[in-house]
């Protein structure tokens, strides 16, 4: 991926910031990631889990409701829940 492997560098957009967000997918042992636009709130991080206005809440959100486990990227930054 160009954002991991520029250290967010490519990928990101000033007037709008993208991070990537890693889940554990729900039932399955494997892993999913997903670029998404955030804002900042202090030291804290704001996502919104609007699925592009669709009926269904995104998968990653469905996600975090069975397992709260999660790791955010910004630019070379890692941190994990």
């Amino acid at each position: 991926m160009l954002y991991r492997s520029s250290n967010g560098e490519l990928g990101e957009d000033r007037q709008q910031p993208v991070l990537l967000l890693t889940t554990k997918d729900d039932g399955v042992a494997s892993k999913r990631t997903v670029p998404l636009l955030y804002l900042m709130d202090g030291r804290n991080v704001v996502l919104v889990a609007s699925n592009g206005g669709a009926l269904r809440h995104p998968t990653w959100w469905l996600n975090l409701q069975t397992t709260s486990e999660a790791w955010i990227q910004i630019k070379g930054n890692s941190t994990t829940s």
